[in-house]
């Protein structure tokens, strides 16, 4: 198989990152307008047009038009294929990744802002066969949009075998969206009566992922959108994944209690934290059962075989 990949130029995007190193492993042949994002080679406009003549599809991942090096879309219109073709969407806030106006500070009083204005690429949107969205609701479900979340990839398994020494691991960034601020503030509450939880960011990331291995619980919360990278690391490493309820479609999800546990406010999260913290063999067997399910739903190799199975279903 080969697919030609109109990518933005070397600066790194994780959704775009997962699926280019999908391809790889599953043997498909990758024809890129720019390096980075763990392609290997980048071609010529010249060659880029000749390989399209025989390509089975055209990948065409989202970037900023107004960067100093946007995307070589007109290459789309140059191979003139777009019943072949789907347009890859990580952007959150809008279509073009940055929020509109105050929405950063709206959308923490009503989630549903968080689907910002501007929401779809509509060249794309009416251009494309195919239209794969990270950040994927109900309703855009409904016009034909396919959901595409992020994956685990290669380098967020830290093949770490450590001994379960920290009982909490609460590591954001920022603070600033979803329910971050809240549920580290009942992190700091448990600390101190006496849990051992950790409470830290800016690690070295094998360092990071480390820690993750260590402890019996690392928690997640929504980011700049509600699918995030930390997730997938937590999984990989097997800690008990707390994950904020997700509002976007989550194919292959997983389950609560069963292979992660999910929480949608301060208070659910801190019973469901003290319940868990009671019962370490719990979350021992969370955390395995959930390594095992994002193996076999939920790595760069399998995202691609979603992608293509959706494709072909239409």
């Amino acid at each position: 198989m080969k697919v030609i990949a109109i990518t933005r130029y070397k600066k790194f995007d994780y959704l775009c990152a997962n699926i280019i190193e999908g391809l790889y492993q599953n043997n498909v042949e990758i024809i890129a307008s720019y390096p980075g994002n763990h392609l290997k080679k980048a071609y010529s406009d010249k060659k880029i047009l000749k390989h399209s003549m025989d390509a089975d599809y055209i990948f065409a991942f989202s970037g900023f038009y107004f960067a100093k090096k946007p995307p070589k879309y007109y290459l789309l219109d140059l191979i003139n294929k777009p019943e072949i073709t789907a347009y890859i969407d990580s952007a959150e806030y809008t279509y073009w990744g940055k929020p509109e106006g105050n929405q950063q500070e709206a959308m923490l009083k009503n989630p549903k802002l968080r689907r910002g204005k501007q929401w779809i690429n509509e060249k794309m949107y009416n251009y494309c066969k195919w239209y794969f969205k990270r950040e994927c609701y109900p309703e855009d479900a409904k016009s034909g949009i396919i959901p595409l979340l992020f994956a685990a990839s290669n380098k967020n398994f830290g093949n770490f075998n450590c001994k379960k020494e920290i009982d909490v691991f609460c590591s954001f960034g920022q603070i600033r969206t979803g329910l971050r601020k809240e549920v580290q503030e009942i992190c700091r509450k448990l600390k101190r009566e006496g849990y051992n939880i950790l409470i830290n960011f800016g690690y070295p990331y094998n360092k990071y992922l480390k820690l993750i291995s260590s402890s019996y619980i690392t928690i997640d919360a929504w980011g700049a959108g509600d699918c995030n990278a930390r997730l997938w690391e937590i999984f990989a490493n097997k800690s008990c994944a707390f994950c904020q309820k997700y509002n976007i479609l989550f194919p292959n999800k997983f389950t609560d209690g069963l292979n992660y546990v999910e929480y949608s406010t301060p208070k659910e999260f801190e019973e469901k934290l003290r319940y868990y913290l009671n019962d370490k063999e719990k979350c021992l067997e969370i955390a395995e059962k959930g390594y095992r399910h994002l193996l076999n739903y939920h790595t760069s190799k399998e995202r691609v075989r979603y992608m293509l199975e959706k494709m072909r279903e239409v």
